[in-house]
Order: C-alpha cells, then sequence, then structure tokens
C-alpha cells in the first residue's frame, strides 16, 4: 500500500510541475530563454573551454594514437606522459599554424578586403559602362520601352549594397572576437584540463548516469552519445581537411592564371563549403562577381576553374577524406539545412547536418527493432 501511495504521489508531482512549466510557458514565454540564456554567460567559459577541447582533441587523438603511442611503447618511462606528449604536439602545430595564418594570411586577406571595399564604386561605374556598351550593339533594344540604363544601375546598387553589407558584417564579426578574449582565455585553460583527464572525467560522466538511469537506459544513453561524438567528430575533421585541399589547390591555380583576389576566393570558398549544396554556390557567386568587377574577361575562366576543381574533389578527395560518414540522402541534407538554418542561423545550417544523421540512425534503428519485434512475435503465436 505504501508503495502504490508512493508512486500516486510521484505520478502526480511529475504531473503538477509539468502544468506549471506549461502555465509558466503560456502566461511568461520570456522566462525560459531569459533563464537559458543567464545560464549560457554564467557557464560560457566551460562551453567554450568544451568547444575547444572537443575540437582539440581531433587531431590530439590522431597524434596519439598514431605517433606518440607506437613512440612510447619502445620506452616505459615515457608511457604516463602519453597524453601530455600528444597534447604539447598537438598545441605546437596548432600555434605554428595559427602564426603563419595571423602572419602571413590576415594582413593579406585585410588589404584584399580594404581595396576591394574601397574600390567597389569605381568596379560598379566600369561594369555598368561596360554593361551598357555590350548592349548598344543588340538593335532589338533600341525600340524597347524600359530604360535599360536605369535597371542596371538599380540591379548594381543592389548587388553592391549586399556586398558592402557582407564585408561591413565580416569586420563586425571580426571585431566582435576581441570581445570575448577573456572568456577565450578561460576556455583555453578548461579545455586543458579536459583534455588530460578525460578518461577520468568520461568515467565519472558514466557513473553518474548509471546512478540516476537504470542498465537499459544506460546503455542506449551512452550509445546515443558515442554516436554524435562519432558524427559530428567525422564531419568537422573531414569537412576540414577537404576545405584546407580544396583552398590550398584554389589558391595556387588561381595565383598561376592571375585571377584577382585569389587568396581572398581560396578561403571564401571552402569556408562557405562548409553549408552543403547551398554554401559552395553562394561562395561561387559572390567569388565570380567580384571578379567580374575588376576582371570580367577572366569570369568564365575562373568558373571552369572552380567546377573542375570542384569536380575532382568531388569524385577523389572528399570520398576519401570525408566519405558517406553521415549517410544521409539529398533531402535529408537539404530539411538539416533549411530547419536548422531557420532554428540557428548559420551554426544551425552547418551543424545541422550531423545532428539529423544522429535523429536519422537512431529512427532508423529504432524502427527496424520494432519491425523485428513485431516479426518474432507473429512467429511465436504461429
Amino acid at each position: 500500500m505504501n508503495k502504490l501511495k508512493d508512486m500516486k504521489l510521484k505520478n502526480q508531482l511529475i504531473i503538477s510541475t509539468y502544468i506549471m512549466i506549461f502555465l509558466l510557458l503560456i502566461l511568461k514565454p520570456a522566462v525560459i530563454p531569459n533563464l537559458i540564456n543567464k545560464f549560457i554567460s554564467a557557464f560560457k567559459p566551460f562551453i567554450i573551454g568544451g568547444i575547444i577541447a572537443f575540437l582539440i582533441n581531433l587531431p590530439m587523438k590522431v597524434i596519439e594514437e598514431k605517433a606518440v603511442k607506437p613512440l612510447c611503447e619502445k620506452y616505459e618511462n615515457l608511457k604516463k606522459m602519453s597524453r601530455v606528449i600528444s597534447l604539447v604536439y598537438t598545441l605546437i602545430i596548432i600555434v605554428v599554424l595559427s602564426w603563419i595564418f595571423i602572419s602571413y594570411i590576415v594582413p593579406q586577406l585585410a588589404d584584399s578586403l580594404r581595396a576591394l571595399t574601397n574600390d567597389i564604386p569605381s568596379y560598379i561605374s566600369g561594369l555598368q559602362n561596360q554593361i551598357i556598351i555590350k548592349l548598344k550593339d543588340f538593335d532589338m533594344l533600341d525600340n524597347t520601352v524600359f530604360d535599360i540604363q536605369a535597371m542596371i544601375k538599380k540591379s548594381l546598387t543592389y548587388i553592391e549594397n549586399f556586398i558592402n553589407m557582407f564585408i561591413s558584417n565580416l569586420f563586425n564579426f571580426t571585431i566582435g572576437i576581441t570581445n570575448f578574449f577573456m572568456n577565450l582565455f578561460l576556455g583555453i585553460v578548461i579545455s586543458m584540463y579536459i583534455l588530460l583527464s578525460k578518461e577520468k572525467l568520461i568515467y565519472q560522466f558514466k557513473k553518474l548516469i548509471y546512478a540516476l538511469f537504470n542498465e537499459e537506459r544506460y546503455e542506449k544513453i551512452i550509445y546515443i552519445l558515442k554516436l554524435t561524438n562519432n558524427k559530428f567528430s567525422r564531419f568537422i575533421l573531414g569537412q576540414s581537411i577537404d576545405g584546407l585541399i580544396l583552398g590550398t589547390v584554389f589558391f595556387i591555380v588561381f595565383s598561376l592564371v592571375k585571377i584577382p583576389f585569389a587568396l581572398l576566393i581560396s578561403i571564401l570558398i571552402p569556408i562557405l563549403n562548409f553549408i552543403p549544396i547551398f554554401g559552395t554556390y553562394v561562395g561561387i557567386v559572390i567569388s565570380a562577381f567580384i571578379i567580374l568587377m575588376v576582371q570580367p574577361n577572366l569570369v568564365l575562366l575562373f568558373l571552369v576553374l572552380v567546377f573542375t576543381i570542384q569536380q575532382l574533389d568531388g569524385k577523389f578527395v572528399y570520398p576519401m577524406v570525408v566519405g558517406n560518414s553521415l549517410g544521409l540522402s539529398p533531402l535529408w541534407i537539404l530539411l538539416a539545412i533549411v530547419v536548422g538554418g531557420n532554428l540557428f542561423g548559420i551554426v544551425g545550417m552547418i551543424l545541422g547536418m550531423p545532428l539529423v544523421s544522429v535523429i536519422y540512425e537512431l529512427s532508423s534503428k529504432a524502427i527496424n527493432d520494432i519491425i523485428e519485434n513485431k516479426k518474432n512475435k507473429i512467429k511465436k503465436s504461429k
């Protein structure tokens, strides 16, 4: 009887809690988002630290398993230090790459953006004149009733405003990063602790899950977390390597054929390539328009080179580096981009794909298990 009373009381408390939360969402819908924002602000260094630890762990894992552990097996004294050695090597590589990027690439990018921003009006004016001159060669346009020149001018003004907005937002984004330096510094320190003791932290987390849930739910939660980690790791690492290869090839080829703003374009397209389907084409369109303003005669060559390199990448590099790690059809990828973009903007568009892949695999497994159970029941009934 006491157990039944306890169960009834527990159910009543759960129902009462749900009702209170539901009423709170209806009466004061802004309360929950405000609480979430406060929570995120309070734990921001730890969230940043977790993200940094996750990203650093990807190359560190490869270095540890492929280089450091085989080396440490030969020297018994270094076995306990394998994690520290792996982390130090990884940090050295990251620092060297960051130094190269800041010292050589950032100044050139800044010069390209500055030159592009300052010269946009003259580029637009020159492009407009060239279009009008070309259109005058067509006799059929002499009797048209609409003002072609005004239409071209208006269209180019819209494009100019869009490019200015894009560049200004890029600068604002760069300036905005400086406001997070303190959180970033704390995040880096926290990430070092996480990486050096990740096995201990994972063990403690597993103990907590095991204490809160029964064994069956514990196994399901651990499976979901492992699957999520695997999908996100493979997606981010694969896309990063593919983007690095693609950007390097673009820069070499564009520099050889004297494509203007070769460095800017070689970085822009691979970054936007993180957004599946749409990202690449958006990067190509923006880049083509930049070239069209500066040297219109090179636009066709640029498009031929870009699509040729993209095709080679898609057939040889991408399958080897990224592969079909997500296992999604184009329809599901489109769903991930649209829904993720509507909910969380650019970040949602990028991370929506591995997240949908996790949901898709879990759903498929659940559906297959249900079908299998039904088949087993039918066999038993016979």
